[in-house]
C-alpha cells in the first residue's frame, strides 16, 4: 500500500538521523532513516508520494546525485536538501531538478517542518494527477475504434442525426455507441467528456 505521508531521511551521520527523526516525530510524522543514498534507493519506494530530506555532502553518492537520480527516474518524491556549505551553482542545479528547498545547517526546525509539509503536499498532488491520467488513458483504450469515431463527433458538438449521416450509421447504432462512450469514460454528457479530456491536454479532433 502506498504511503502518502512518507518521510525519508538520508544522512551519513547517525546522530543527525536520530535527531531529525525525533524532531519529526514530535510534529506527528513517521519517518525512516538511511545512512547512505544507495541504502535509501535500494529500500524506499521511489514511485509513490513522499518527501526526502537528504544531506548534500555524503560519500559515494552525494545529495545532489541522489536528487539527479530521482529526477531522471521521474520520481514523485519531493526533496529537501540540508548542508553545511552551499554554493550558488549547486543551489541552482538542485532547484532546476525539482528540490523543494536547500536549508543551511544549523537550520531552524520549524523551517524544516514547513518544507516537509510543502514537499508532501506537492508530491501527493503530482502522484494523484498521474494516477488520474493513467486511469483516463485506460478508459480511452477500452473504447473500440467505432466508439472512438462516435466520441470524436460528440466532442465537436454534433447531434446524433449528423453523426449517423456522417458515419453512415443508423440512429439506433449511434445512440448505442454514444451511451457506451459515456459509460466507459465515466461521464454523463459530451461537454463533461470534453472537460475531462482537456485535463490531459487532449483537444477534440475534427476528424472521426
Amino acid at each position: 500500500m502506498i504511503e502518502s505521508n512518507a518521510v525519508y531521511i538520508v544522512d551519513d551521520d547517525e546522530a543527525v538521523l536520530l535527531s531529525v527523526k525525533a524532531m519529526l516525530s514530535q510534529h506527528g510524522y513517521q519517518s525512516r532513516g538511511y545512512l547512505s543514498a544507495n541504502e535509501f534507493l535500494a529500500d524506499a519506494p521511489t514511485d509513490g508520494p513522499g518527501c526526502v530530506i537528504t544531506d548534500l555532502q555524503m560519500p559515494v553518492v552525494s545529495g545532489i546525485e541522489l536528487q539527479q537520480r530521482l529526477f531522471a527516474a521521474n520520481s514523485f518524491l519531493s526533496v529537501v536538501v540540508v548542508t553545511g556549505v552551499a554554493d550558488v551553482p549547486t543551489t541552482v542545479a538542485l532547484m532546476e531538478q525539482g528540490a523543494i528547498t536547500l536549508l543551511e545547517k544549523p537550520y531552524d526546525h520549524n523551517k524544516l517542518v514547513l518544507a516537509v509539509e510543502r514537499g508532501l503536499t506537492l508530491s501527493r498532488a503530482q502522484w494523484l494527477r498521474a494516477r488520474g491520467e493513467e486511469s483516463l488513458r485506460q478508459r480511452l483504450e477500452s473504447l473500440t475504434d467505432d466508439e472512438q469515431k462516435v466520441m470524436q463527433c460528440m466532442l465537436t458538438g454534433q447531434p446524433n442525426k449528423t453523426i449517423a449521416h456522417r458515419l453512415g450509421l443508423s440512429m439506433r447504432t449511434v445512440d448505442r455507441r454514444r451511451q457506451a462512450v459515456l459509460e466507459k469514460m465515466e461521464v454523463r454528457t459530451a461537454p463533461e467528456l470534453g472537460l475531462l479530456l482537456g485535463t490531459m491536454g487532449l483537444p477534440p479532433s475534427d476528424e472521426p
